[in-house]
């Protein structure tokens, strides 16, 4: 698992370290469920997090009867013929601070596809006394056209409570990677129509099964998506900005930000990254959250870099934020800020030797209380980066440049390890 710092976080001092983990562009209906009195699932309420735990109360050994053994959520439409999923798989079972996937005798948290009797395969993580006897592995159990595919990995050989997992299916196989690190597969699974679950697992009687499934994405088109719902009442603050996002090299990019003295951030904008698997080089809009420390980012659609774009930030005090492209809300998000809050305009490039040559046009920012006037240029700007007030505003209406080479990265860094960046902040009163 990658470490990125979250572009544009910086607490009056110091940037935020946090955890990189991907995500794709829909979101869609779950539906929760049980199938043993003792086992629970709840969905967050943007159906990104699904929490399945409890202590089993039914008898009998997994894999020797009934599936009475598990709860969880399943997606309420089916999927397309392809698509590809990204899930965080926790183990949130923590009665003394240290958490894990349950305890007892075996216990699992898995993602099931399922596309009929015969096509059907389980990626999970597992403890079992006759795989894994003393700690977790990976599991893969399904069927190919009636026929037994998958495996375990060694026993014992995947450790943490945090990982990863991307899950690419067509009508014809499947891959799962693991923390960008590894993919397995692919897997002769017809995948026409899968239903998707998100499921935590118990052994036997008594055993305790704990996993929360976290950065719930799809691909765009893979599934049908959730509509975006706009909040009622106006929103706590919008922050528009046209913003034009340009540079040369391995990546780029052109964010405005919100941020808090409390690691909660959100950022919306355009990114151009060689890296990235999801946007392959081309500038793509994307929203960036940070939430407790953890980074989520999703790519939202491609966008065009050298081009003027209006882009708009608005968040309620009751949780959500919506993304729009000039007037057209694009994305809806659940987010949790608190006041006083922290707007940046800022500019990133991802190598030594990449340019960054951004614009930011007529800030506005309606917030309670207002601005703390003027804007601050002059602290944020890192590795050859640098932010620029180009109108002389101290406010509202603000012009910006962030220009500039990237210098002075130490050996095998990258935007993903340092705070690459040119950035210009103005605080809430």
């Amino acid at each position: 698992m990658k470490i990125k710092i979250l572009l544009g976080v910086l607490l009056t001092s110091f940037a935020l370290m946090a955890v990189q983990v991907p995500a794709f562009a829909d979101e869609t209906e779950l539906s929760p469920y049980s199938w043993d009195p003792g086992l629970y699932a709840t969905t967050s309420t943007y159906n990104n997090q699904v929490h399945a735990w409890g202590q089993r109360k039914t008898s009998g050994a997994w894999g020797t009867g009934p599936v009475n053994y598990q709860s969880g959520a399943t997606t309420s439409n089916n999927g397309a013929s392809s698509g590809t999923l990204s899930v965080v798989l926790n183990g949130t079972y923590c009665p003394n601070g240290n958490c894990s996937y349950g305890s007892g005798t075996g216990y699992k948290g898995l993602v099931q596809f399922w596309n009929d009797s015969s096509n059907y395969i389980a990626f999970g993580l597992i403890h079992d006394p006759g795989v894994s006897p003393t700690g977790m592995t990976i599991m893969i159990e399904g069927s190919a056209n009636g026929k037994p595919v998958g495996g375990y990995w060694p026993a014992n050989s995947i450790s943490g409570t945090s990982h990863l997992f991307t899950i690419t299916w067509t009508a014809s196989g499947i891959t799962l990677n693991v923390d960008n690190n590894v993919t397995l597969g692919a897997y002769p699974v017809t995948e026409t129509h899968p239903s998707i679950s998100f499921l935590a697992a118990g052994r036997q009687t008594g055993d305790i099964a704990d996993t929360t499934f976290t950065n719930i994405s799809f691909s765009s088109g893979s599934i049908a998506a959730e509509p975006i719902v706009i909040p009622s009442g106006n929103p706590y603050f919008t922050y528009s900005n046209t913003i034009t996002e340009a540079g040369s090299g391995t990546g780029y990019s052109a964010y405005i930000n919100a941020h808090d003295a409390d690691n909660d951030a959100l950022s919306v904008g355009i990114q151009t990254d060689s890296g990235s698997p999801e946007s392959k080089g081309q500038p793509y809009y994307i929203w960036e959250l940070v939430q407790n420390g953890q980074f989520t980012y999703d790519y939202l659609g491609p966008a065009a870099s050298n081009t003027a774009l209006p882009i708009t930030l608005s968040w309620w005090s009751s949780g959500t934020a919506v993304f729009y492209e000039g007037s057209t809300a694009v994305a809806d998000i659940s987010a949790s800020l608190s006041p006083q809050l922290f707007f940046n305009v800022e500019g990133n490039a991802r190598l030594n030797g990449d340019t960054v040559n951004d614009t930011f046009n007529n800030a506005q920012i309606t917030v309670p209380n207002g601005l703390q006037s003027p804007w601050n240029t002059h602290s944020f700007n890192f590795y050859g980066l640098t932010a620029t007030n180009t109108n002389g505003q101290t406010g509202n209406g603000a012009n910006f440049t962030v220009t500039g080479t990237v210098s002075g990265l130490p050996s095998g860094g990258t935007w993903d390890t340092n705070e690459v960046a040119g950035i210009g902040m103005i605080a809430q009163n």
